[in-house]
């Protein structure tokens, strides 16, 4: 009896805690998301904060998760510390971030700097520890053991354009530390902008009952006054119509093209679509194409769809109908689409719809891959397994093949043009093949990307995340590796290329010892410092690179160097 007590009072602590632990994220949310109760927060750099990139803005693969500061174009500029704080996270990678600062504060959230330069000498030295310690450029470490300290105001780092940075910028960010759900930093400054979002023009979409989309037209908007726009009358088939907007937005002293902030879609009183973009959770990233027009974006036209199936997992997203405006045959519908920034700068779109005779359902039950539906797919030698959710919408059943003169194989066809998915399907191919086979996305220029493949006694299997057309490539090419020699700022310099799989690693060593080398994939550079303790003065050294490619393939050479 005593041990039941005690299960429940364990039980009822636990639920207590976890209820606490609800109240008490909800509660910082509530206070963050709220104008009135966000904090201001140091610019984490001097001068005027101009922005290259908004909070939420569709990326190519992910909602932009922080917002992006321009730096002049150049690099090494000090980064300081917003709050107070303790370092978290430190990472360093050839990709993504590159080098990122993680600061959590103790109001319950963590502050992200990212593509710096260099960090703070404390923060450096614990850094070049952990990659001697594990024989490895890359890192991604807690730091609160560590106990660095910063004050508001002091330097944490200097900008930089490491990673998958498209030129020198700084990358801020503000999280839960809870959660780790990203927060629209823009709630926190305030920043002078008195341009409205700008509409360019609308798409119109017919969404049939079995979940396929098809593009009706795009309606050419005119500018009516102040803010206010018309995208005239259009006369479609009655049903289900969702619109698409392709929009950007400036600020104040910058034209970058940035995201809008809210848009909402109404027929009279009833909001049908609301978008806010206030906060994120990177696990959201998959629904990005369902949010783009996937077929614009790859035009540069950053167009938001508002309607959908799976919206409601991201930014905030309320949805009536799906978002799709109901149109009856003879029917005539005014509907307003209204666009904000995070100032309150806003557009309005008007549109009248008349409904004329239903279209007819171009993809009948049996020919289509439902949206909602898990799917197993068998061609031949391949297979395809998709679960349920990972199509936007759904789309017609293409299984052919074809041959591939290129690699002597076949070519698998999926989809007449590359669909994205929002949950990876797992693509077979049955059969013996080399250790050095990869399964290739093929594109339409004809370029094979290999895709990471995984073998097995009988198969080759991989994870994709795209319908497209997909063959099989051997990949007997090792690496190839060039001698750059000495270069600005005493290093010492190689170039590492891989044609066909990619380079999965590399090592670099002195005199027998291993040395930290950096490497930047967007130049194929690989460096380090002729001051690193490995290389000895006035004498001749050996300096050994190991490259390896994700089949395993191998190239080294050695080089010897006198400083």
């Amino acid at each position: 009896m005593q041990c039941i007590f005690y299960r429940q009072e364990t039980m009822k602590k636990k639920i207590r805690g976890s209820i606490a632990r609800w109240v008490a994220a909800n509660c910082l949310m509530l206070k963050i998301l709220s104008p009135a109760g966000a904090q201001e927060l140091l610019p984490p750099l001097d001068g005027t904060m101009l922005l290259s990139g908004n909070f939420g803005e569709l990326r190519a693969t992910h909602f932009h998760s922080g917002v992006d500061m321009k730096t002049g174009g150049v690099e090494g500029l000090p980064v300081r510390c917003v709050q107070d704080g303790i370092v978290s996270r430190v990472c360093v990678s050839p990709t993504g971030y590159g080098n990122a600062l993680y600061i959590d504060h103790s109001d319950g959230t963590t502050t992200v700097y990212a593509h710096l330069q260099r960090f703070e000498p404390r923060v450096a030295t614990r850094v070049r520890e952990k990659q001697y310690t594990r024989e490895s450029f890359r890192v991604d470490e807690p730091m609160l053991a560590e106990n660095i300290r910063f004050r508001r105001g002091d330097t944490i780092g200097y900008s930089g354009n490491t990673g998958s940075s498209g030129g020198p910028h700084l990358h801020f960010e503000v999280r839960t530390t809870s959660t780790e759900h990203t927060l629209n930093p823009l709630r926190f400054y305030s920043i002078r902008d008195t341009r409205a979002p700008i509409p360019k023009h609308l798409y119109l979409y017919a969404v049939q009952d079995n979940g396929s989309v098809q593009r009706l037209r795009s309606c050419a908007l005119k500018n009516t006054g102040t803010g206010r726009y018309s995208a005239g009358r259009h006369t479609v088939p009655a049903g289900k119509i969702g619109i698409g907007a392709f929009i950007i937005d400036h600020m104040n002293d910058s034209w970058n093209k940035l995201g809008v902030y809210r848009l909402t879609l109404t027929v009279g009183q009833d909001t049908l679509y609301h978008l806010s973009a206030d906060s994120c959770a990177f696990h959201q990233a998959c629904f990005i194409n369902e949010v783009k027009d996937f077929e614009c974006y790859k035009k540069r036209e950053t167009v938001y769809r508002c309607f959908g199936h799976w919206q409601h997992e991201v930014l905030g997203v309320r949805m009536r109908n799906g978002g799709c405006i109901p149109l009856s045959q003879d029917s005539t519908v005014h509907a307003l689409l209204t666009l904000a920034d995070i100032n309150g700068n806003r557009s309005t779109v008007a549109l009248e719809l008349r409904g004329a005779a239903p279209a007819p359902d171009t993809l009948p039950d049996g020919e289509i891959l439902r949206y909602d539906l898990p799917h197993q797919l068998t061609h031949g030698p391949w297979s395809l397994r998709l679960p349920a959710g990972s199509l936007i919408s759904s789309v017609r059943k293409t299984l052919a093949s074809e041959p591939d003169t290129a690699t002597g194989s076949e070519i698998l066809m999926l989809a007449r043009k590359d669909i994205p998915l929002l949950k990876k399907g797992t693509l077979v191919l049955r059969g013996r093949f080399s250790p050095r086979s990869v399964i290739c996305e093929v594109t339409p220029e004809g370029e094979r990307l290999p895709v990471a493949t995984r073998h097995t006694s009988d198969s080759l299997c991989a994870s994709i995340g795209y319908l497209n057309r997909y063959t099989v490539a051997e990949d007997t090419l090792a690496p190839t590796i060039d001698y750059l020699g000495k270069g600005p700022g005493r290093t010492l310099r190689f170039r590492i290329k891989d044609d066909c799989s990619g380079i999965a690693s590399y090592r670099g060593e002195v005199n027998g010892q291993w040395c930290l080398f950096s490497y930047d994939p967007r130049t194929d550079l690989l460096q380090c410092l002729l001051s690193e303790p490995a290389f000895r003065r006035s004498a001749r050294n050996e300096v050994r690179i190991i490259v390896e490619d994700k089949v395993n393939n191998q190239t080294e050479i050695t080089k010897h160097i006198t400083l």
